[in-house]
């Protein structure tokens, strides 16, 4: 805890006892708006509305010696009193470059060290930012991390961001963080100094728990919950910490729920926030970027409310739409990349069998899901009829699981003669075998699956896709087992032809330095433009089994296809046509784009876009490129607010642009993005 670390801690009690003199503020970039903000010789004070138009202060204080958050109240009833943010982090070395995936940082000969953060408030600042206001809390140190705690706060919300924004100059570091919030709750304190502290949440079972901590734990007690998320009570209200709902989950294979949620009652304090842990028993586990001198945020976000912690968090779990991909008129939502073993499973399970991969996905309103089997089950290197009757099966048993509110399409990461990782599609069942039986043919005939290819290089492989109008793109390209591809293929026959898609999308690495997610192969997309290619990107999610006590949706991307109706599975190829088309964007759920348009002239890019968004935006960008270079366009949409739709129009002076794509991010770096527009 950063101020009750020092009270605590023996070393530092003097550096906390000591009289301190009153903060400077500095009011330099502040401005009026509708968050407004007045600063007297004690504190620094905020006020503002929320959407209901109810009346909420808040008030940071000057003195360091002293509980950060004097107060925040809502109509003059306190909800938060001696509040101040809790951070936790634990340092690494990184091994493999800034991309790598089969990093473990735990296991380098030079261990790890973990810090708790500590804020000697040297001083507030004051930022406008658009209709928002962010306070800097000067001062915070945590291990090689220094910098400020800054809260910011949304006119006509509830909602509040804090983010220890902190830089490092130590070299090839990786990281995780925890963060909470600790305040006084003098209300919920008992005789023997014991607590009666409400408090909520869903089980991975999806039913919402309402509990109550007696303080008799003095740890922070973690908790394994559905939708990321835990309310308390506060004051003569509640609040809910939760994280950005991506972001804060760095890559992994396993979606397993590791109880990233965690809640204190101690002796008159009650505190709660999220975490990560260190190791999970297996190999690759990345952590998290923090190159040097890049700014890292670790965020956490509040939702304060003057009702119970059932209410407030039924609220927050409205950012995320409960976990739920939105439906969109004359879209549907294709989710790719999962590892599930399923044929292997369902050749055991009797045909009504269901796989516990497929209402975990129905329930986050996933349309269709591409699933590649085969990879270390099964036995997809075997050059005899095995090989033919597995993939058989595959077929037959993604057909068990295709109706008309659900298409389960095969695929798989295939992995041979091209180089690099990559996934395969067909528009329906193809047999093949993935090198040259003895004896064998590149195509042959089987009495009972039909045509059979056996390809032995990649021409053959080429041709096979061609003739089944298959497509191919670079899984978790850059990276993992692709790393150095596309790049070391790009002017390779097979890569440049049209049914080479491009690439998979997916949050990987993780770097808090930046406002996006996946930026590895955005740019990668972009320097495939610029190499004349007209190759785009793939949502994928690229996991191993999961159920519903998983934690999915935090991994979880979609791609929105513009498709009218879901085909059955004779016709799924109907579902990948637009795909290949481009006509599709990509989606982490919080950020849709409804409808968007991207046109212009020798010298100028146009762009209509429509947004839906449950965060508030942070910012959109043009990127564009003239075969040479990129270029980028960033539009502030620090005006926007929660759960809003709006309509923009754009324009970017652009001489000798080629192609241009337009994203859109929120202030927990959840977005949106469409492919390139080639002129």
């Amino acid at each position: 805890m950063l101020c009750l670390a020092k009270r605590f801690a023996p070393l530092l009690l003097p550096a906390f006892m000591a009289s301190a003199a009153i903060v400077p503020v500095n009011l330099d970039d502040y401005r009026d708006g509708p968050v407004i903000v007045s600063a007297t010789d004690a504190a620094v004070e905020v006020q503002w509305q929320d959407e209901a138009g109810r009346d909420w202060s808040v008030s940071f204080r000057r003195d360091p010696s002293k509980p950060l958050i004097a107060f925040l109240s809502v109509g003059g009833n306190i909800v938060l009193r001696d509040a101040q943010p809790h951070y936790r982090v634990e340092t690494g070395i990184r091994r493999k470059g800034w991309n790598a995936f089969f990093d473990y940082p735990p296991a380098h000969p030079q261990g790890t060290a973990a810090f708790f953060g500590t804020l000697d408030l040297d001083g507030l600042r004051v930022e406008t930012a658009g209709n928002r206001i962010r306070i800097h809390c000067g001062g915070f140190r945590a291990g090689p991390f220094a910098g400020s705690v800054v809260y910011t706060f949304f006119a006509g919300s509830r909602l509040i961001q804090q983010a220890a924004e902190v830089l490092t100059d130590e070299p090839e570091m990786a990281f995780f963080y925890d963060a909470g919030v600790e305040f006084l709750a003098p209300e919920q304190l008992l005789p023997g100094r014991n607590m009666d502290t409400p408090y909520a949440y869903y089980d991975t079972e999806g039913r919402l728990r309402k509990e109550s901590a007696n303080g008799f734990q003095p740890e922070r007690v973690p908790h394994k919950v559905r939708f990321r998320a835990m309310a308390t009570a506060a004051g003569q209200g509640s609040v809910a910490a939760f994280p950005a709902p991506h972001q804060y989950f760095f890559p992994r294979d396993f979606t397993s729920n590791l109880s990233h949620n965690w809640h204190r009652s101690w002796r008159g304090r009650v505190s709660l926030g999220i975490r990560q842990v260190r190791d999970t028993n297996w190999q690759f586990y990345p952590w998290m970027n923090a190159p040097p001198g890049s700014e890292q945020s670790l965020s956490l976000f509040l939702l304060v409310g003057d009702g119970p912690p059932g209410t407030v968090l039924e609220d927050a779990l409205r950012y995320t739409n409960r976990d739920r991909f939105p439906a969109l008129d004359g879209y549907k939502k294709l989710a790719a990349h999962f590892h599930v073993a399923y044929t292997e499973q369902a050749l055991e399970e009797h045909e009504d069998w269901v796989p516990p991969f497929k209402p975990v996905l129905q329930d986050m309103g996933v349309d269709a899901a591409m699933i590649m089997d085969f990879h270390g089950d099964l036995h997809p290197r075997d050059l005899t009829s095995l090989r033919l009757r597995e993939l058989d099966s595959f077929y037959e048993a993604c057909k068990r699981q295709s109706g008309k509110d659900f298409l389960l399409i095969p695929a798989e990461e295939a992995n041979v003669h091209l180089g690099g990782h990559w996934g395969l599609v067909f528009p329906g069942p193809v047999h093949w075998w993935k090198n040259r039986p003895e004896g064998g043919s590149f195509v042959s005939r089987d009495p009972k699956f039909g045509t059979v290819y056996s390809t032995a290089d990649a021409g053959e492989m080429l041709e096979m896709v061609r003739r089944e109008g298959g497509w191919m793109y670079q899984t978790h390209a850059r990276t993992k087992g692709s790393t150095g591809y596309p790049d070391a293929i790009r002017e390779t026959e097979h890569f440049r032809d049209p049914r080479y898609f491009g690439a998979g999308w997916k949050a990987m690495p993780s770097d808090l330095s930046s406002p996006r997610l996946g930026e590895r192969t955005l740019t990668l997309l972009d320097d495939m433009h610029n190499w004349g290619l007209d190759k785009r990107l793939l949502g994928e999610v690229d996991v191993f089994q999961f159920d519903h006590t998983h934690e999915v949706y935090a991994h979880m991307n979609v791609n929105y296809i513009k498709a009218e109706r879901l085909p059955g599975f004779a016709d799924y190829g109907e579902l990948l046509e637009p795909l290949r088309a481009g006509d599709f964007f990509v989606s982490t759920g919080e950020v849709l784009l409804p409808s968007w348009e991207i046109s212009g002239t020798d010298t100028e890019i146009e762009v209509s876009l429509d947004v839906h968004a449950t965060f508030p935006l942070r910012f959109a960008e043009i990127v564009w490129g003239d075969g040479h270079g990129t270029q980028r366009q960033i539009i502030d949409l620090s005006g926007t607010g929660e759960f809003e739709k709006r309509s923009f129009r754009w324009t970017a002076r652009a001489p000798g642009w080629k192609w241009a794509r337009v994203a859109v991010w929120d202030v927990a770096a959840n977005g949106a993005f469409v492919n390139p527009v080639r002129r």
